[in-house]
């Protein structure tokens, strides 16, 4: 009887102690909690701008979720100032380090659709040099940095216009995971979505070490009649 009821107690601890490993890596690769936009308006696109392409803006958040300052990483004629404008009328939460609020850098890729899309792939232009500079004391000391990316598929669902903002985490293999919608555009949400699922990263670096971190992705869907 003894022999069966101390396999039942080796089990239930060997259980515990994976329970508790995964509770502590998960605690380890959590350690950094990115900043995370809360809320966001539209990105206007003028009414004479046929941009299309992508503005990646590398943003200094505060320890109270303040915009301190917006870096230019890859602008885009005719629309880099109205996507600063934009996102400096959202609001956001600041990065934790082990619970605490810290000032940190967080990346947001506003992307300019076409009407029409001739190729789905997204044209990724040279990160300028003066936005690579790190910003002092901010987190990630890397951010994360997207090297393949597509336009949302095209199902005839431009015509309406729009913005949707998303809210995506990037794992430590650089792979987008847990997406979440903080703006919300009818009939083209569940495209964007679609569309960044697919897109690779390089990962972001804390302290030298990958890091589990957030980005910021807005899809800009231009009308043809009203440009917004």
């Amino acid at each position: 009887m003894r022999k069966p009821i101390a396999i039942a107690t080796a089990l239930l601890i060997f259980g515990a102690s994976l329970v508790a490993s995964g509770q502590t890596q998960t605690n380890r690769t959590r350690i950094f909690r990115s900043a995370e936009v809360v809320t966001a308006t539209g990105i206007g696109i003028p009414f004479n701008s046929v941009a299309q392409g992508i503005v990646e803006l590398y943003l200094t958040i505060g320890e109270t979720g303040n915009v301190e300052d917006v870096r230019v990483a890859r602008p885009l004629a005719s629309v880099t100032d109205e996507a600063v404008r934009s996102v400096k009328k959202w609001t956001f939460a600041p990065a934790t380090m082990r619970g605490k609020p810290v000032e940190s850098q967080l990346t947001v890729f506003a992307v300019f659709c076409p009407l029409a899309i001739q190729t789905p792939d997204l044209p990724l232009m040279p990160i300028a040099d003066e936005a690579r500079q790190p910003i002092s004391g901010a987190l990630p000391s890397v951010s994360p940095e997207v090297i393949e990316a597509k336009y949302p598929p095209d199902k005839n669902a431009r015509s309406v216009g729009g913005t949707v903002v998303l809210r995506v985490l990037v794992g430590t293999d650089g792979q987008p995971g847990l997406v979440r919608v903080v703006k919300d555009a009818p009939t083209m949400t569940d495209l964007a979505r679609t569309a960044v699922a697919g897109w690779k990263f390089s990962p972001a670096r804390v302290k030298g070490m990958e890091a589990i971190s957030g980005v910021v992705v807005a899809f800009a869907f231009r009308n043809p009649i009203v440009n917004y």
